[in-house]
């Protein structure tokens, strides 16, 4: 079981700040905002209303006007133009786009989406080597930035490179024709949070404003856009708050038959929302690349027709399916080889199997964190190197401590709360002695214990329809602009069954003495007899709505569940 969580109200907004915020911003939104880090009444506005004109000057990002040279020239010598990115939905999604937009230019795209299981993440040499025969010039989109190596071959066999990347940047830079990265160095770009579709993106928008014309428009990529940076887990803050509430609108009236597609083979209610894409589209689009081969995903989103979109939909719900039972089965390996070897006890897990596939290691990883509340390493071991992925929690870097150690690794990269490695196997034993005794040093034990953040107490009779259209402004929710959260304290339980198809989920009826709501409660089902025994219970929780019969009913989505009074 999970350490229980400590709930946390967030603090109160102060009086002079509601005080100040428009007369069409309520205190209550207004409090939300405050929650959120928009402390400047000024800003309230802005950010509920996300316009496009927003979006700030792409040729404010370093070496933006020597990409777009490179590629001017490249158009008017009728250059072949090879685009890598990385197997996942933000790598996928930024290729598809740069093919998209590229071609429209009247430039030869060849696409080149690495296999995860082949040749890992990011520039290998044998691909440079391969790509050089046939271009004249390289981009990366969502990798490139920890490839000095390979970049210095591509240029040494005369293929220039531009590097698209958001990733956490190296000490030693490549040397690349153009390395546009928002994180880099020297960079006085205004937002350093895109994803790698978002640089890529950015990328397009130079090239119009440059003079060059494709018959695009941005609602034609920001479809892609909104996928790639939700699924990636970017903050949806700032910029990407702009894109993917446009790139929602984009992708909700969009044309392209595999969105469509894919949208119908999961089943997935419209119209899509941030949470459609982060739990339903982007797992499917991800799953080719853990498992596969992620091409397939990226022909998806470029399908031109309705048969080959419903053709790879299916394909990828098959291959999400058997992602699922996988993880499913990698996880219980996993927690059993933690608890029986005492490392669930280290401030840092680190473990290792030959029957931990790559492709799943992440996703494993983000579900022993949630279980253990500590940073998790998970890898797959080889006969001489192994291949892992790293997870943390908030306030421990994933990155940094990967950067105190990195001589130990083969490769490595990522960002904050994820990264990726390649390891000898000869170093593990070094890395897990060295990463534990970073975080002797720099992981507090207040962070080991979760935390849930709450907004605001509210009884069940103060949930309204209106109340969820309210601070439905606050749209897109995601990271950096999570869903509010509230707590409703003394109810009762006065109804509770399973569902689902294993039965793993509870439904709950909730009553305070006046009003009574149903619950949702993902993943709990285990928890159901504990509600004969006590049902007056405290609760944390999401607000929605459920639809039947074409009424529209409040419904609550918990997060945690408290004996009453345990708080």
């Amino acid at each position: 079981m999970p350490p229980r969580a400590r709930w946390v109200p967030r603090a109160a907004a102060p009086t002079t700040y509601i005080h100040e915020l428009p007369a069409d911003v309520s205190p209550l939104v207004g409090q939300l905002l405050w929650n959120r880090n928009i402390t400047d009444p000024a800003q309230a506005r802005p950010f509920l209303a996300a316009e496009y004109a927003m979006l700030h000057d792409a040729f404010a990002l370093r070496d933006m006007e020597r990409a777009v040279a490179r590629i001017r020239l490249a158009i008017e010598q009728q250059e072949t133009v090879a685009v890598y990115g990385d197997f996942d939905t933000d790598g996928v999604t930024g290729v598809a786009l740069l093919k998209q937009a590229l071609s429209a230019f009247g430039l030869e795209v060849l696409p080149y989406i690495p296999k995860r299981l082949e040749e890992g993440y990011g520039l290998n040499m044998q691909a440079v080597e391969a790509l050089a025969r046939q271009a004249q010039l390289l981009i990366t989109v969502d990798c490139g930035i920890s490839n000095a190596a390979e970049i210095a071959r591509a240029q040494a066999l005369g293929l220039d490179v531009i590097v698209l990347d958001h990733h956490t940047p190296p000490a030693v830079l490549p040397q690349a024709y153009a390395l546009i990265n928002p994180k880099r160095d020297g960079c006085a770009y205004p937002y350093k949070m895109l994803a790698g579709v978002g640089v890529a993106y950015k990328l397009t928008q130079a090239l119009h404003r440059a003079g060059l014309r494709s018959g695009l428009k941005g609602r034609d990529l920001l479809d892609v856009v909104a996928l790639g940076t939700v699924t990636d887990m970017a903050p949806l803050d700032g910029e990407n708050r702009v894109l993917v509430k446009h790139g929602l609108v984009a992708l909700n009236t969009t044309e392209r038959p595999g969105i469509n597609a894919l949208i119908d083979a999961a089943a997935a209610r419209r119209p899509v929302d941030a949470r459609t894409i982060g739990f339903t589209l982007g797992p499917r689009i991800n799953a080719a690349g853990r498992l596969d081969d992620a091409i397939r995903a990226y022909e998806l989103l470029l399908a031109s027709t309705e048969p080959e979109a419903r053709r790879l939909a299916d394909e990828l719900n098959t291959i999400n399916l058997q992602r699922q039972t996988l993880t499913k089965d990698v996880q219980r390996a996993a927690h059993e080889l933690a608890v029986a070897s005492g490392k669930h006890e280290q401030r840092v897990i680190i473990l290792d199997g030959s029957d931990f596939p790559a492709g799943v290691v992440g996703l494993v990883a983000a579900r022993l964190v949630e279980t253990f509340c500590r940073p998790v390493l998970l890898l797959e071991r080889g006969e001489l190197t192994s291949r892992g992925s790293g997870r943390s929690i908030v306030g421990f870097s994933i990155i940094d401590v990967l950067t105190e150690v990195g001589h130990l690794f083969q490769k490595f990269g990522g960002h904050t709360m994820a990264a990726g490695f390649t390891i000898s196997n000869a170093h593990l034993p070094e890395l897990e002695a060295r990463l534990n005794a970073i975080a002797a040093r720099d992981l507090a034990d207040d962070l080991l214990i979760p935390r849930l953040m709450y907004d605001a107490e509210l009884r069940l009779g103060q949930h309204s329809l209106e109340l969820i259209d309210q601070i439905a402004q606050l749209e897109p929710y995601g990271h950096g602009n999570p869903e509010p959260v509230w707590v409703s304290r003394g109810v009762r339980v006065i109804d509770a069954r399973t569902l689902g198809r294993e039965r793993q989920h509870l439904k709950l009826r909730l009553f305070d003495g006046q009003t009574a709501v149903d619950a949702l409660w993902w993943r709990h089902a285990e928890r159901l007899e504990a509600f004969a025994h006590n049902p007056r219970v405290d609760v944390a929780y999401t607000l929605s709505t459920n639809e039947y019969l074409g009424k529209r009913r409040v419904q609550l989505i918990v997060k945690d569940v408290l004996p009453c009074g345990a708080t």
